[in-house]
């Protein structure tokens, strides 16, 4: 056998034994755990209003991976979103996603996996994900073309290629939609939104730096949930406190009722972390049904009764106070029941030191 006849041998098996190497690392590369990267992933939001105007929200908490089974977990925290303009973001989560109550929306999808087998010799394909989105206490099924992109051995991407409808009522949102729309002057909000999204994944090697990333993104995310807020922060949550209509009593009471507690405590934590804030009022309200004097005394005790539930939440007593006013300040006629319960309401000003 002839030298060059041996360097061919051996340059095949060389190329074949190359072969089936990838073949395996392909294998390995579909069936590990992948992790989000919490630096480079990306969920946006864009709303329209007046028909023309078209904005753009990002998440900035958005976590999860893929299980070596396929099943993929992405949990977006709503509290998160970010519309560059401080109000804005306050309206969005209070009003909108009633965040105090629902704070996280979850995706979950299987991967079908053989469809991915083609990825390493492409680079780049189409994939048809199925997928389901928890949020607001419901769920719904979506399909949307996404691009999967292999971007080296240890990092992948999913990203929209258009992007996908959703729409208000969905999830139970219109009648907070009505509610922004209202704030701003009545001026009219499109009932849905379109999201799109660029995820990265990373798997192997990457592992370790991405869930480091992530517990410091989680660790960073609870110093600012404890850390103290400016007079006008302050001031803006308490004005869209006062508008989501959320604190409730028994009929003809001042007795609170449960459903009023999570919105409570976002309040009561938002009041502790208001040092510049020197004093507090919570003002009662009612409707016209019933005597004057009887809703008088009734806005009393009711804005009473919220003062004590949050002075038992560390609230301190010197800086928050109550006033009750009646029917006599309506923000809305008394002529139908939706009217009614606008007015039936608790209001929070401030005083800045």
């Amino acid at each position: 056998m002839t030298i060059a006849l041996i360097r061919a041998l051996l340059a095949v098996g060389v190329l074949a034994a190359g072969v089936i190497a990838a073949k395996a690392d392909a294998k390995d590369y579909l069936g590990q755990e992948w992790v989000l990267n919490p630096r480079l992933s990306n969920v946006y939001m864009q709303t329209v209003k007046k028909n023309e105007i078209f904005e753009t929200h990002q998440f900035n908490a958005v976590e999860g991976g893929v299980s070596e089974d396929g099943k993929a977990v992405i949990n977006i925290q709503l509290e998160s979103i970010d519309t560059h303009h401080d109000l804005r973001n306050v309206r969005m989560r209070f009003l909108l996603f009633e965040t105090f109550k629902f704070p996280e929306a979850q995706i979950t999808a299987n991967i079908n996996k053989s469809k991915l087998e083609t990825l390493r010799s492409q680079t780049r394909i189409a994939y048809l994900l199925d997928f389901t989105v928890r949020m607001h206490g419901l769920e719904k099924e979506f399909q949307a073309p996404v691009w999967v992109t292999l971007i080296n051995d240890t990092t992948v991407s999913v990203a929209t290629i258009k992007p996908v409808i959703v729409a208000a009522n969905d999830f139970g949102l219109e009648g907070n939609v009505g509610k922004l729309a209202e704030l701003v002057g009545g001026i009219l909000i499109a009932p849905g939104a379109s999201i799109t999204f660029d995820l990265v994944f990373g798997t192997g090697d990457a592992k370790p730096e991405l869930e480091s990333a992530r517990a410091e993104r989680q660790k960073l995310r609870l110093k600012e949930a404890s850390d103290n807020i400016t007079a006008e922060a302050c001031e803006n949550r308490l004005e869209v406190i006062s508008q989501t209509n959320a604190i409730y009593f028994r009929s003809g009471s001042a007795q609170l009722d449960d459903k009023s507690r999570p919105l409570l405590d976002s309040l009561a934590d938002i009041a502790n972390r208001c040092p510049e804030v020197e004093k507090i009022t919570v003002e009662g309200h009612t409707d016209t049904v019933g005597s004057s004097d009887s809703n008088q005394r009734l806005s009393e005790q009711r804005a009473r009764a919220v003062v004590v539930f949050l002075t038992g939440k560390g609230v301190g007593g010197s800086r928050i106070t109550s006033a009750g006013y009646g029917d006599s300040r309506p923000v809305a006629s008394n002529d139908t029941e939706n009217d009614r319960a606008k007015n039936r309401r608790i209001e929070f000003k401030v005083t800045k030191d």
